[in-house]
């Protein structure tokens, strides 16, 4: 497998502070159209196809060492002598790690996630990224392409696979049909449509019936929305709980949300309670059809209405889903969301797999990825690269561009112009020396890098660039 730089940053060019969404890249897993959920047939085709985890950059857990492993380099150089040469410690200062008991982290059980992630931007995103790229003609790390798409939620599309999906046929994932939330279960699912998207199934009806009777001393009361769910000693008090938990604190445990219920005495809320119970919220079907009910008496009835009549248009299942990333930070905290911000923190700090399932889409949209050397920095372009053929003859101006950057190279434009015109020289001279480095920026003999660094491209003959790109090739093809 190949591997690229970690230490790159997004370009900070102005051509780059889009608004991106999604750009559509990853395994073969999830190719396909862009839907919420996959029409699948099967799931992956290899093993290879499926994201890879890591604990940390390259494979690395993160957290702190094991006993006996360093922290990192010591300070043995200029500037830094070892902890030994510094004298012996005094019995007054604070003890040693060894000395202090097990450090918190020892015991902490390591993160496993219930999903597998992939990251990709959207298409009509990647159509507004890849203009501007086209048009400045710079260079971009790979790295940094892949960096850029991660780099905010709602420029990404996410694709989340079970990871029992192969050995269990019956472990899928479930999706909101209405909004494409992505859930681990089908229970969830529903649970949520009966929150958010009532109004799009029923139409409530309010239906006068008689008050309870009877005397009750106290009601419980939602701190969040101050509704009273009824006194303690009714029939109806838990169904009611139920629903209200439902409908208003659906991402809150249901003991938790119990657990925060305030009991009120005082009469004139008892009596208020009393005569809301005069009225009950009744749900008729829209686009009802012979043989369905007509009303629907609590929400579980109207619960149960939608898993037996609608379900195709409250959830679908499958072993993969595909949602935006924008909704990452409105799903339920719990272990879904844990696992996809898990796998993206890793993506953010080591891009690997991101970059690596860009790679064809990029070269689709006619970009050109070289390395740099057989183990260098990825590279992409609009302009192919052309290295300098032995043979091949410039101009003399051309050519003391080249023997500049040879010498020197990452030079910016303003300091090369400097050097071969020199700061007293018209501007003429001056103008000659940037149309001659746009031709060959043009041309792909020197790469633009979008802090402004200019590389001019190797000497090697045609014959050896062919053989390097088609290395190149090779090696992408089996990172994918």
């Amino acid at each position: 497998m190949s591997s690229d730089s970690a230490e790159n940053n997004p370009p900070k060019e102005k051509s780059f502070e889009l608004d991106l969404s999604s750009l559509g890249f990853g395994p073969s897993w999830v190719s396909g159209p862009s839907e919420k959920v996959s029409s699948g047939n099967g799931g992956p085709r290899r093993d290879g196809d499926r994201p890879r985890f890591r604990d940390g950059p390259g494979g690395e857990r993160r957290g702190p060492p094991r006993d006996g492993q360093s922290r990192g380099p010591r300070r043995d150089g200029p500037g830094g002598p070892r902890r030994d040469d510094r004298g012996p410690r005094r019995d007054d200062r604070s003890p040693r790690r060894d000395d202090r008991g097990p450090s918190r982290y020892d015991d902490a059980p390591a993160f496993r996630p219930v999903v597998a992630s992939a990251f990709f931007p959207d298409d009509a995103k990647f159509e507004i990224l890849g203009g501007a790229m086209k048009k400045s003609k710079m260079t971009y790390e790979l790295f940094e392409v892949a960096r850029l798409i991660l780099d905010k939620e709602d420029r990404l599309s996410i694709v989340i696979r079970h990871l029992e999906a192969e050995q269990r046929p019956d472990a899928l994932l479930a999706v909101s049909v209405p909004d494409g939330h992505p859930f681990l279960t089908e229970a969830e699912a529903v649970s949520h449509v009966m929150s958010r998207h009532l109004d799009k199934f029923f139409d409530v009806v309010e239906v006068e019936v008689e008050a309870p009777k009877g005397a009750f001393l106290m009601v419980a009361r939602c701190p969040q929305t101050g509704k009273l769910l009824g006194a303690p000693t009714h029939h109806s008090y838990q169904r009611n709980l139920r629903e209200h938990h439902a409908r208003h604190c659906p991402n809150m445990p249901f003991d938790a949300f119990k657990g925060r219920l305030e009991m009120v005495r005082e009469q004139e809320q008892i009596d208020a309670w009393l005569k809301s119970m005069s009225t009950r919220s009744e749900y008729a079907p829209k686009d009802r059809k012979e043989g369905e009910p007509e009303r629907l008496e609590s929400l579980d009835a109207a619960r149960g209405f939608l898993q037996a009549f609608r379900k195709d248009l409250v959830v679908k299942t499958h072993p993969w889903v595909r949602f935006a990333g924008r909704l990452l930070e409105e799903m339920n905290p719990g272990p879904l969301r844990d696992s996809v911000r898990y796998a993206l923190e890793q993506q953010r700090a080591f891009p690997l797999d991101t970059a690596n399932g860009i790679r064809g889409r990029l070269r689709k949209e006619g970009f050109h990825l070289y390395k740099k050397g057989s183990k260098g920095i990825t590279y992409a372009c609009s302009v192919r690269r052309r290295c300098r053929d032995p043979k091949s003859t410039f101009s003399d101006p051309m050519a003391r561009i080249f023997d500049s950057l040879d010498r020197k190279p990452a030079q910016q434009a303003k300091d090369l112009v400097l050097a071969l015109a020199g700061e007293n020289a018209e501007e003429a001279a001056k103008t000659q020396v940037l149309t001659d480095l746009s031709f060959l920026i043009g041309e792909g003999y020197i790469a633009n890098l979008p802090d402004g660094r200019l590389f001019a491209q190797p000497i090697l003959s045609s014959q050896a660039q062919a053989k390097e790109e088609a290395a190149n090739d090779e090696a992408a093809d089996e990172a994918k």
